[in-house]
């Protein structure tokens, strides 16, 4: 029968963590397995995004000259109902504009996500600490 264990030699111990650290480093897995995208980045310089916005933005503009044309000729009521009619366009294009960018995002960071054998890819603003950001590239990806 073997007599009590005895506690691990301190030197033994550190050798142990020095081989483990230096197998997970030629295994790969000190690389981050986490991307990071900044939304806010994307929507304000990618090139997708601000032609979205701009298209949004000429509508807008064109549906208020028209407003203003047809308002010595429409009734009050009527005025108002094109009006909402108008809005309501705006809505569904920015509804539109909002879900092809954000399948376009989606898209962009699998494309880095895959390149860069990241498992998993968050939104910046929901991330504290850690990961890799990937941002530059998807926004890259969305010229």
């Amino acid at each position: 029968m073997k007599g009590p264990m005895t506690p691990m030699n301190p030197m033994t111990y550190k050798w142990w963590i020095v081989a483990l650290v230096a197998s997970l480093a030629l295994a790969g897995c000190t690389r981050p397995q986490v991307g990071v995208v900044d939304i806010n980045r994307v929507l304000n310089e990618s090139v997708r995004a601000l032609s979205y916005q701009k298209q949004l933005d000429d509508r807008e503009k064109a549906m208020a000259a028209e407003l203003a044309i047809l308002a010595s000729q429409l009734s009050r009521e009527e005025l108002e109902a094109r009006r909402a009619l108008y809005l309501r366009e705006l809505q569904q294009l920015k509804a539109e504009l909002e879900s092809r960018l954000d399948q376009e995002v989606r898209k962009a960071a699998e494309e880095v996500a895959r390149a860069k054998r990241l498992r998993v890819v968050l939104v910046k603003g929901a991330t504290q600490l850690g990961g890799m950001d990937i941002t530059d590239e998807v926004i890259e990806r969305l010229k």
